[in-house]
């Protein structure tokens, strides 16, 4: 079967139907995509059982809720909050705060208005989904970098670094609103230079570098998270014949788009999202990260 461009294997079966539906876009997600491999499997187990177990209420709950994200996602609608297809997640202004000590720090942007300069603290201003008490989670928070993708969700840089008394005055006179992003099916690009993979980048950031900085190796991906994409493209050294190089990864959460020279990999990156428009934003990121080492 043809769908648009995309050649599938169509079978009438359960299999083939999912095919189908990610070809036609109908559903998303790179780390949904073996979840729903998963499910089908069971679904076979459960049609054509050969004994039979017991489940408690919390995992008969869940699989509703699954399936009710499923149908939702088919008729176009991701689901607030959602496990498999999300909505995009909502973002705050959010206030990130340093010293030469190692301490990190993170609270809403209006607690500058209750610390002092006496502590010997950097700021800096961002938009963030997890800002404290936000459902979601981000091992990587106290990694954010503005040019590069270390945060597990899209962290935007709006000001700094500085002391309290200029970011104040910065927040009082810009007044910063929150906003939405959709984290789910991004395209990041990334560098392979001196046995070195470095942490991803959005296209439109890696189409600003200098030609110094585009030497090496470039790998475009389509993942739901940075390290999904940091995974696939390091394993394709240490493990090549575990990670495709084209197309879905059966063994990881990523989507292989293209590899090559730095003109290549952001043609993929254009092939997938449209035309890319060069940014160059500031060198600013909070320092010793453990989990990005390789950063330029």
């Amino acid at each position: 079967m043809k769908v648009g461009t995309t050649l599938i294997d169509f079978n009438g079966m359960l299999a083939g139907l999912r095919s189908w539906a990610r070809a036609a876009g109908l559903l998303r997600g790179q780390r949904t995509r073996g979840i729903e491999h998963a499910m089908s499997k069971l679904r076979d187990a459960v049609a054509h059982p050969t004994g039979y177990h017991r489940t408690m209420p919390v995992e008969t709950a869940r699989t509703l809720h699954d399936l009710a994200e499923l149908i939702n996602q088919l008729w176009g609608h991701p689901t607030p909050g959602g496990r498999l297809y999300p909505a995009p997640v909502e973002r705050d202004v959010v206030v990130m705060a340093w010293n030469d000590e190692g301490s990190v720090q993170m609270a809403q942007a209006d607690a500058l208005r209750d610390d002092t300069d006496a502590d010997g603290y950097l700021y800096l201003l961002i938009r963030s989904a997890s800002r404290p008490g936000s459902p979601y989670e981000d091992a990587h928070w106290s990694a954010f970098d503005a040019r590069f993708e270390t945060t597990q969700f899209p962290a935007e840089y709006l000001w700094g670094p500085g002391s309290r008394s200029d970011a104040l005055a910065w927040l009082d006179a810009e007044q910063p609103k929150g906003d939405t992003v959709d984290y789910v099916d991004r395209v990041f690009m990334l560098r392979e230079h001196d046995d070195k993979v470095y942490a991803p980048m959005r296209p439109e950031v890696a189409a600003g570098l200098t030609e110094e900085e585009q030497r090496g190796t470039w790998h475009t991906m389509r993942a739901d998270f940075p390290e999904h994409a940091f995974a696939h493209v390091r394993g394709l050294s240490g493990s090549p014949h575990v990670h495709a190089r084209t197309g879905d990864c059966r063994n990881c959460a990523a989507h292989h788009l293209g590899s090559g020279s730095h003109e290549q990999a952001l043609r993929a990156a254009e092939d997938a999202i449209g035309v890319v428009t060069p940014r160059r934003p500031r060198a600013v990121r909070i320092p010793d990260s453990f989990f990005w080492p390789h950063r330029f």
